[in-house]
């Protein structure tokens, strides 16, 4: 899990800035006073030419810039826009069809180095109109295509060639809306659509040139949806954690309908690695606040192949579904608060090459595995952990369970299906299990069917001896009992009160 960092939301916003017209009168100097004072709001310093003639606002020499968390800093600068007044009462703001973007950053401590990267923005076909008033301004954006390229790299003294680094991206046909509204708080609604991209990245280790990275790929109709709540006058946008307690909120989705990627590493210490993918859709939504932090994600028909130095051939995969879900608290609390993990393997299956390593004869069934997994509780958070300072100091668990429950859990695979599902919560009034945490009190319940049949195989096999084998069945006999149909167990453990665990009604610890 990567965190979303507030200053890099802030600074897309106002490039990509969309919307319907809503006809009404607006100045070129509104929309770019309030794009100036959302980004000083956000922790830029900024600095900019401005010049009015007729009707238009010219700001050039647009430069932002802000201190790094380690003590380093970091400036971008943009060129040239221009608002220009519409006789409608809306604001075009201009952007030249080719547009240099330029990042220097430094770090700290001795001896650091400048980076210096140039990208250069392109867009056919464009136009960026705003509408609407003082209080809610709404946008719209559309292009035939934009790229975004690296031009040049530079740390310290070294200029780096594109030989040796590269960045490329492409898009086509996008279409954009957002509307902002100004208040107490910033709050905005953004959709978009794109019917397509590309793109194509490729780096040599400045300190080991054999060491290479070739990323290439592309995603097609892609449709984006969002809203947020961004507070003002920030106290210091780069900690989470101050950002969320300030009223922080973003609720956002992204959706595709086919996609594919390449990576090509090449790695003379570890071995070259080699994988390609392809889907026939997907999506990603996040939705972070202080009341939490929530990722999901899904594909459909994912397709997998690796290569790897020393393999000697590719490792092959699909799934007709892949899936996850994580939720989590982010703030402190002495209330319990909501966690939740899910994943779900789909229809998994495998290239026959691999089954034949370990099974030449073909006697496990190759149906397509599935692999279900439903977690979600309740817990108390002790430390703000995206807070750095918080986070450094932290010597203990972040937290203490209160419940968890099983809602789900499905292994199907090679024959045999095991199934589960149960809730335990914690308490911490008796003797303790385990040193730092509570008994759990509750019961789980477990199914398994075919997994005598599949131990058989195995050892017919001969990838699990006889006695491991035996040893197997005789734990399923401690803690399981005859199912209802053949080859079929059942297992109903409980967690008792004065610390008792009972499986099936027979006390085991």
């Amino acid at each position: 899990m990567i965190p979303i960092s507030p200053r890099a939301l802030g600074l897309a916003l106002p490039i990509s800035l969309f919307s319907s017209v809503a006809f009404a009168d607006l100045t070129p100097a509104q929309v770019w006073g309030d794009w100036r004072s959302y980004l000083e709001g956000m922790g830029y310093q900024i600095t900019a030419t401005e010049a009015e003639s007729g009707g238009s606002l010219t700001v050039s020499d647009i430069n932002l810039s802000f201190a790094l968390p380690e003590d380093g800093d970091m400036s971008m600068g943009l060129g040239t826009i221009r608002f220009d007044q519409n006789r409608d009462g809306t604001v075009a703001i201009v952007m030249p069809d080719t547009m240099p973007i330029t990042m220097q950053g430094r770090d700290s401590g001795p001896g650091a180095e400048e980076t210096t990267m140039t990208m250069i923005y392109t867009q056919t076909g464009h136009a960026l109109t705003a509408s609407g008033d003082p209080n809610e301004m709404t946008y719209l954006y559309t292009a035939d295509a934009v790229a975004l390229n690296l031009d040049s790299l530079q740390v310290g003294d070294e200029v780096i060639g594109r030989d040796r680094a590269r960045i490329a991206v492409n898009a086509s046909n996008i279409d954009a809306t957002t509307t902002m509204t100004i208040g107490d708080a910033r709050g905005y609604t953004q959709s978009g659509s794109i019917d397509g991209a590309n793109y194509d990245i490729f780096f040599i280790d400045p300190e080991n040139p054999a060491m290479q990275a070739a990323i290439t790929g592309n995603v097609s109709g892609v449709t984006m949806n969002g809203t947020g709540t961004i507070p003002r006058d920030l106290p210091n946008a780069a900690d989470m954690s101050q950002m969320l307690a300030a009223g922080f909120d973003v609720t956002g989705s992204f959706a595709y309908t086919g996609g594919a990627s390449n990576f090509d590493i090449k790695d003379p210490e570890n071995g070259d690695y080699v994988m390609a993918t392809t889907s026939s859709g997907g999506q990603l939504s996040v939705d972070m606040g202080s009341d939490g932090l929530a990722y999901a994600g899904s594909q459909q028909n994912v397709n997998m192949g690796v290569t790897v130095a020393g393999m000697p051939f590719p490792f092959e995969i699909a799934m007709a579904q892949s899936g996850f879900n994580l939720a989590m608290p982010v703030s402190a609390s002495e209330e319990p608060q909501d966690f939740a993990l899910g994943l779900n393997f789909g229809d998994f299956t495998m290239s026959d090459m691999i089954w034949s390593t370990f099974d030449p004869a073909g006697q496990l069934p190759r149906d397509p595995a599935t692999v279900i997994l439903d977690l979600a509780g309740k817990a108390k958070l002790l430390v703000d952990w995206m807070n750095p300072e918080a986070a450094a100091q932290m010597s203990g668990p972040p937290g203490a369970l209160e419940e968890l429950t099983l809602n789900n859990l499905v292994v199907d695979a090679a024959g045999a299906r095991l199934e589960g599902a149960g809730a335990v919560t914690f308490d911490g009034t008796g003797p303790s299990m385990m040193p730092g945490m509570a008994n759990p009190v509750g019961e789980v319940n477990m199914s398994l069917a075919g997994g005598n049949a599949l131990l058989d195989k195995l050892v017919a096999m001969g990838l699990l001896p006889q006695d491991q084998a035996m040893g197997a069945r005789m734990m399923m006999g401690l803690f399981a009992v005859p199912g209802d149909a053949p080859d079929t167990l059942k297992s109903n453990i409980q967690f008792t009160q004065d610390g008792q665990i009972l499986a099936n009604g027979q006390r085991i610890r």
